[in-house]
């Protein structure tokens, strides 16, 4: 049974969540929370297995009240926001740093109509997260991640001694293109790594993330935000730039042709995962083969797999985020066990051996 603590202001909301939830025999709404403050009380007392958290809420908002109770008693967490509001947005995003596992839109639809979509989206997102462990979110990642001095850097062991043991190529020069894909737990991942690189870092970075539909603008202007290199989203035809991170919009596919240049693919309408981060990897291989850089980071299922496989094969350096960081080890482990992947990295390693290839 999963016992899940509903954390909402608005009653019309609460009601539909507990009647979306409550319907399903394998779910249990173990209580509702009017705000924050109070959230953060019923958690510690009722121990729920998830918490669905509004984000503007009175007393105590969403962001804080998913900071303190990943302090006190990290607890599973599906951010459900508004789109509409780029306030609403930045706090779910920093929400999502600070341990929040998923963010699904608010549930207006089934006031609607939608009723059975809406019920369909948020019960197959429960079950998922079920899969995270948001807790290695912040164990090996950290929130603003220190710049620490160049003395310390060096004094570590070379990383890419992970990568002599699989016999893969080093980089002895910055690669062409740097690219990432990521689902469940990836967006504080990137966000560690984007707020870690230098200002002028030389490689073209591109990025295929997982996530619900709607909310790919608000991430990619929190990320700009707060990284440190310009991240935006990838239009038809733009070419690579460096210091600058190209992410692909919603309901569309991203591949790289041979000029370094973006083209975007319209979805057929039966694909599992939109944007394919196996297309990505893919385009990657063919247009630039060991001269590309290929990451896949926490997500659940097999997407990017086989295109970094691909990489591979052209002789580009692949890597997996680690079992230990992963939210879900899921897309990281498939590519890993499967031999795309010939090394497995925490973030902070991987921004370590990124900065090395920058140097």
């Amino acid at each position: 049974m999963i016992r899940v603590l509903i954390a909402e202001d608005s009653p019309s909301i609460q009601r539909i969540l507990a009647a979306l939830l409550s319907d399903q025999e394998d779910i249990e709404v173990v209580g509702v929370a009017k705000d924050g403050l109070e959230a953060v009380e019923m958690c510690r007392e009722l121990r729920p297995d998830l918490v669905t958290m509004d984000i503007f809420m009175p007393r105590l908002d969403g962001l804080e009240a998913t900071q303190r109770i990943m302090r006190e008693f990290p607890t599973r967490i599906v951010l459900v926001s508004s789109i509409v509001d780029s306030q609403n947005l930045k706090n779910s995003f920093e929400a999502i740093r600070s341990g929040a596992v998923e963010l699904i839109k608010k549930p207006h639809g089934a006031l609607s109509g939608n009723y059975s979509e809406v019920r369909d989206e948020l019960i197959r997102v429960v079950r998922k997260i079920m899969q995270a462990q948001p807790i290695k979110q912040l164990r090996y990642s950290c929130p603003v991640p220190p710049r620490r001095p160049e003395k310390q850097r060096q004094e570590k062991k070379p990383l890419t001694s992970l990568l002599k043991k699989s016999h893969q190529r080093i980089f002895t020069a910055a690669p062409s293109v740097i690219c990432i894909g990521g689902s469940t737990g990836a967006p504080a991942v990137l966000a560690t790594i984007l707020s870690s690189l230098s200002p002028s870092y030389p490689v073209p970075m591109v990025i295929a993330q997982h996530i619900a539909s709607g909310f790919i603008r608000g991430m990619v202007e929190w990320l700009d935000s707060i990284g440190t290199i310009e991240v935006r989203i990838a239009r038809e035809g733009d070419f690579l730039r460096p210091a600058t991170a190209l992410v692909a919009p919603d309901n569309s596919h991203l591949q790289i042709e041979s000029m370094a240049r973006v083209r975007l693919i319209a979805p057929s309408g039966n694909e599992t995962y939109v944007p394919s981060i196996d297309q990505l990897f893919e385009s990657a291989a063919a247009s630039f083969g060991s001269n590309g850089l290929g990451v896949i980071l926490s997500g659940m299922g097999s997407d990017g797999c086989s295109g970094l496989a691909k990489m591979r094969s052209r002789g580009a350096v692949t890597i997996a985020q680690s079992e230990r960081s992963s939210v879900v080890y899921g897309m990281p482990m498939v590519a890993y066990k499967q031999g795309a992947a010939v090394a497995q990295m925490d973030p902070l390693e991987i921004i370590d051996y990124l900065e090395k290839l920058a140097r």
